[in-house]
C-alpha cells in the first residue's frame, strides 16, 4: 500500500548536548508552513553521576526517543483521525535501521501507540558526537556482584507502591529509578517523591533523569499536542538505553494489571482515551524493538500485570509511607498548581477507588473536592465514575455468567482475546495459564468496587452526577481544530 503524502516531516540535523542546541526543521504540509527550532538532549548526568559512558547503539536509541517524543509533540492531531508524520534522522548505525524487518516492525510499533502512520528515512550521522559519548569518566559505577533492577519511575501511586512492594520482596539490592521527560513540573514531582522515600527507606535506590530541551517554540507560533500520544513509547526507549549503560538487559515498570490492559467502558468507544502504553502486546512490541537497535536481546517487563492498584497498595502502611503516597500524581489532566489533581478521570478515580479498597484513607486533594457552583457541575458532568462502575459490573456479571472468558473475550477481542492468542503463540506462554490469571485479576477488581467502604464513598457521587444538568441539544463538543466530534 502506498503511503498518503505526509501533514508533517520532521527534519533533524542530529542531537547535540544542551548547550549547543542543533535544529530542527519542521514542515506542516497542511498549512504550507515551515519553521526552524534548536533542540538538545542532556545525557551528561549518566557520565557525571553514575560514570557511564554512551556507546553508540545506546546513542541511537535515545536519539531515535528524542525525535519521536519531538515529532509526538509538535503535530497536531484530529482526535478521530490519523496523521501521516514523516520523521528524518541522522543515525550512527544506519545498517540496522536500513533493516526493512527493523523500519517496518518501527512503523507498526508506532502506528499501535500513536494511531498514526509514521514514515522514517536514515541517514548517516556525521557532525560531533555528544560529550557523553566522547569522554571517559574518571570512574566507572558497576554493578557487578550486585542485583539491581532498574525501573522506570514516573513519580505517580504505581510506581511508588510498586518499588515498595519490590523491595519488600528483595528482588534486588539496588533500585536504580530512571525519569525523563520535557516538563519541568513532572520531573520535579519525580524528584520530590524519590527524595522522600529516599530519607524514609532504607533500601539503596538512586534517581537518573533525562531532560530533554527545546528552543524558540514561542516565538515560532508552536503548540505542543496536549495528548502525547507516544509518551509510553519514549519512556521505555530512554528507559531500556539507562537500563543497558548500566548492564542490564531488562526493564521494569510497575503498573497495576487494570491500567495496563485498560478496558474502553463501553464497545462503543474507539480512539486513544484508552492508551496501549503498558498492554502487554505493547510491551512485547518494544522488546522487539529495543532488541534491534541495541543489537542484543532485551526485555521490558511489568511485575504487576496481575494485580490490582489496591493490591498494589496494601504495602503502603506495612513501609509506614502512607504519608509520601498522597503527595504523587496520578491525574491525566492536571488543572492548576495548588490543587492538580482532577479528582474525576479514569485515573484519579482508579487512585481514589484503589486507596478505599485498600483500607488506606485518601488525604490527596483533588479538585473535585474544592470547587463549588458551575465548575463542580462542570466536573460532575465530564466524571468517568458511572462508565468505571458500569464497567465493573458488565465484567462482573460476565464472570459469574460460567463462560467468562468467551464473553470477555468477545467484548474485548483487541484487548484481551489478543494478549492470549499473540503471546502464547510469540512467547510461549502457557494459553489457559493466561486466562486463568486474567479472569482472577477482574474477579479482584470487581470485588474491590463492590466493597461496602467503596460503594458508600461512590454511590452518593453518582446521584451528584444525576442532578448535574444536562447540556442543550443544540450545544457541540468541539475538539481543538474546531471540528466537531
Amino acid at each position: 500500500m502506498k503511503m498518503p503524502e505526509p501533514h508533517y516531516t520532521f527534519d533533524f540535523e542530529g542531537l547535540s548536548d544542551h548547550l549547543q542546541n542543533s535544529r530542527l526543521h519542521i514542515t506542516d504540509h497542511k498549512e504550507n508552513r515551515k519553521v526552524t527550532i534548536r533542540v538538545s538532549v542532556d545525557d551528561t548526568d549518566f557520565l557525571r553521576l553514575r560514570g557511564l559512558r554512551v556507546d553508540s547503539h545506546i546513542a541511537d536509541l535515545v536519539d531515535l526517543a528524542v525525535a519521536v517524543y519531538e515529532a509526538d509533540r509538535w503535530s497536531q492531531r484530529h482526535p478521530e483521525f490519523p496523521s501521516v508524520i514523516r520523521v528524518r534522522l541522522p543515525v550512527r548505525h544506519i545498517e540496522t535501521f536500513q533493516r526493512p524487518e527493523v523500519r517496518e516492525h518501527l512503523q507498526q510499533t508506532l502506528y499501535r501507540f500513536t494511531g498514526d502512520y509514521w514514515i522514517f528515512e536514515f541517514t548517516t550521522l556525521s557532525q560531533q558526537k555528544r560529550v557523553a559519548e566522547l569522554q571517559r569518566p574518571l570512574w566507572k559505577s558497576s554493578n557487578e556482584g550486585i542485583r539491581a533492577e532498574v525501573a522506570l519511575w514516573s513519580g505517580g501511586l504505581d510506581a511508588m507502591a510498586g518499588l515498595c512492594n519490590r523491595i519488600t520482596q528483595n528482588v534486588a539490592d539496588r533500585y536504580l529509578l530512571f525519569g525523563a521527560g520535557g516538563n519541568p513540573s513532572m520531573r520535579g514531582i519525580q524528584q520530590h517523591v524519590f527524595h522522600l522515600l529516599q530519607n524514609r527507606l532504607s533500601a539503596e535506590i538512586h534517581l537518573m533523569q533525562l531532560h530533554i530541551y527545546q528552543r524558540d517554540t514561542k516565538s515560532k507560533g508552536l503548540h505542543p499536542d496536549k495528548r502525547l500520544r507516544a509518551r509510553g513509547l519514549v519512556f521505555m526507549l530512554l528507559g531500556c538505553a539507562y537500563a543497558s549503560l548500566e548492564g542490564q538487559r531488562t526493564l521494569a515498570l510497575y503498573e497495576n494489571g487494570i491500567g495496563a490492559i485498560n478496558l474502553p467502558f463501553r464497545a462503543s468507544e474507539v480512539g486513544l482515551d484508552h492508551a496501549v502504553s503498558v498492554h502487554p502486546l505493547s510491551l512485547h512490541a518494544v522488546n522487539k524493538l529495543v532488541s534491534y537497535v541495541l543489537n542484543e536481546h532485551f526485555v521490558v517487563h511489568n511485575p504487576f500485570v496481575g494485580w490490582t492498584k489496591a493490591q498494589m497498595c496494601h504495602v503502603l502502611r506495612e513501609m509506614n509511607v502512607v504519608d509520601i503516597a498522597w503527595q504523587t500524581v496520578s491525574c491525566d489532566r492536571p488543572h492548576r498548581k495548588d490543587v492538580p489533581q482532577c479528582g474525576r478521570c479514569s485515573s484519579c478515580l482508579l487512585r481514589r477507588e484503589s486507596f478505599l479498597a485498600s483500607g488506606i484513607p485518601d488525604k490527596t486533594e483533588y479538585l473535585i473536592h474544592v470547587e463549588t457552583g458551575n465548575t463542580l457541575h462542570e466536573l460532575l458532568r465530564k466524571s468517568q465514575l458511572p462508565h468505571m462502575m458500569y464497567q465493573a459490573h458488565t465484567i462482573r456479571t460476565a464472570i459469574a455468567s460460567g463462560n467468562a472468558w468467551d464473553v470477555l473475550a468477545k467484548q474485548h477481542p483487541s484487548r484481551l482475546a489478543d494478549i492470549v492468542d499473540r503471546l502464547s503463540l510469540e512467547t510461549g506462554v502457557n494459553r489457559e495459564n493466561l486466562i486463568e490469571d486474567i479472569i482472577t485479576l477482574y474477579q479482584q477488581y470487581t470485588d474491590e468496587w463492590m466493597q461496602g467502604n467503596v460503594r458508600s464513598v461512590f454511590e452518593p457521587e453518582i446521584e451528584d452526577i444525576k442532578r448535574v444538568p444536562k447540556r442543550r441539544k443544540q450545544e457541540k463538543t468541539v475538539s481543538h481544530e474546531g471540528m466537531p466530534k
